[in-house]
């Protein structure tokens, strides 16, 4: 068996991991003709904006099927940043009698902007939903309609789709709500594994099972395949393994670490973190594990590489100013410039994917021990805090749309936030650590 090299512990410290080895207002409107009868839109890029007041209640038809359907549609819109979502104890429609249309005065009545109504259908294993949406101040006819149909296995995917289309209708922009999160979970024996499951929790599944310690997923920009580090053989070398799951192929095993890995946003490069040369590096990689360059060199740590957007720049951790802070580089190397200033143990770069300005969210430990999770513009160094006093939260990773983060908590899970950090949702029950968000998957 390989030895890991002496630089192993304090890297795995500066990674963050612990392993078994050892009143707001509303969203901003546009203007409305007098007549009250215009489409609401809400406004993506109000600075301050109240939130969409929507009734959600369960679909007419099948109880079981419209229940369900109603508590995924409220899920999505109530963690999406545009939308409140209103207490079905409050209503005082009668659903039954209404069907998919709407009283408007009983849905004004309790402070309904928006009312989502439906049908779900269920005939054996078949399965329909019939939607609507209305518009309060534009009467009792819907503004969108959509129907599903398919098999009651999809029913959690048609509320998806469902939601995106109203988040579409409103904002113009696309949801984050057919995506998927990859992350890692102790498992039988001691070990490790990669998971994979929905963005909200649901549809779990085990990606590694190999008994060995199988950590720091990364997703590939097409969603199909996983990188991530495992020592199954010993020393922590670099795999990629089909996203559905398969059998891992190791693409680097240099002595040392290699892990942390991040694919460039084109796919064909991969950053990671290697000790070949007996002190932490950070190193691009082609998908087949050949060295194309290396992009540090100094005699303290580099690790936790992230890429920007756009592919030209490279935000990693480094410890070169005694304490571990997140730096930037270009990804072609040359003199990195740090970010943080403020705090002495800074780690965890992760880039937003669509922010108006470029925007970093990373971990930071405060005065008593615990982790929080915090964004910078990388350009004024403005620092925004999304979590405090609760708890330790750990690994932010920003959904395709950066409009939300996924993290791990010590609250239980995974646990979702607004890029501001007001509304903060559990996702994910179960124990879970290094949670990466993957692309939004065509449907």
């Amino acid at each position: 068996m390989r030895r890991l090299t002496p630089f192993l512990p304090a890297l795995l410290l500066a990674l963050g991991l612990v392993l078994a080895i050892g009143g707001g207002r509303s969203p901003s409107r546009a203007d409305e003709p007098p007549d009250g009868k215009g489409p609401v839109v809400i406004d993506v890029r109000g600075a301050q904006r109240d939130l969409y007041k929507i009734a959600v209640p369960r679909l007419v038809g099948d109880s079981p099927t419209g229940n369900l359907a109603a508590e995924v549609i409220s899920y999505d819109l109530g963690i999406s940043g545009w939308f409140k979502v209103l207490d079905p104890r409050s209503f005082l429609a009668h659903l039954e009698t209404e069907g998919t249309g709407i009283v408007v005065g009983d849905w004004r009545n309790v402070g309904a902007e928006g009312v989502s109504k439906g049908r779900a259908t269920v005939e054996g294993d078949a399965l329909a939903l019939e939607m609507k949406l209305y518009e309060i101040g534009r009467g009792d006819k819907p503004v969108l309609e959509k129907n599903y149909k398919g098999t009651k296995a999809q029913l959690r995917s048609f509320a998806h789709q469902w939601s995106s289309e109203v988040v579409k209708y409103f904002t113009n922009e696309d949801s984050f709500f057919n995506s998927k999160i990859t992350f890692q979970a102790s498992t039988k024996g001691g070990g490790k594994d990669i998971f994979v499951m929905d963005y909200d929790g649901a549809n779990v599944y085990q990606v590694t099972s190999n008994h060995s310690q199988n950590i720091l997923p990364a997703w590939s920009p097409s969603g199909g395949q996983i990188a991530y580090t495992s020592f199954l053989r010993g020393n922590p070398d670099l795999y990629l393994i089909p996203s559905g799951g398969g059998r891992g192929k190791r693409i680097s095993d240099r002595p040392g670490v290699n892990m942390g890995a991040a694919f460039s946003p084109d796919g064909s490069r991969i950053a990671l973190t290697l000790s070949q040369d007996s002190n932490p590096e950070i190193y691009l990689i082609g998908t087949d594990g050949s060295i194309l360059k290396r992009l540090t060199n100094n005699p303290f740590i580099d690790s936790s590489p992230a890429w920007s957007p756009d592919g030209s720049q490279i935000a990693f951790v480094s410890n070169r100013h005694g304490s571990p802070q997140i730096w930037t580089m270009s990804s072609s190397g040359g003199e990195p410039t740090r970010l943080t200033h403020k705090g002495n143990y800074n780690q965890e770069p992760s880039w937003c994917p669509k922010c108006a300005q470029p925007t970093i969210a990373f971990t930071a430990r405060d005065e008593k021990g615990n982790f929080d999770c915090f964004t910078i513009n990388v350009a004024t160094g403005e620092v925004v805090r999304l979590t405090e006093g609760q708890g330790s939260n750990q690994h932010p990773t920003w959904a395709p749309n950066g409009k939300v983060l996924a993290m791990a908590s010590s609250r239980g899970g995974i646990w979702l936030t607004t890029a501001d950090g007001k509304i903060q949702k559990q996702a994910y029950k179960g124990n879970a650590e290094v949670p990466v968000w993957g692309p939004a998957l065509q449907r």
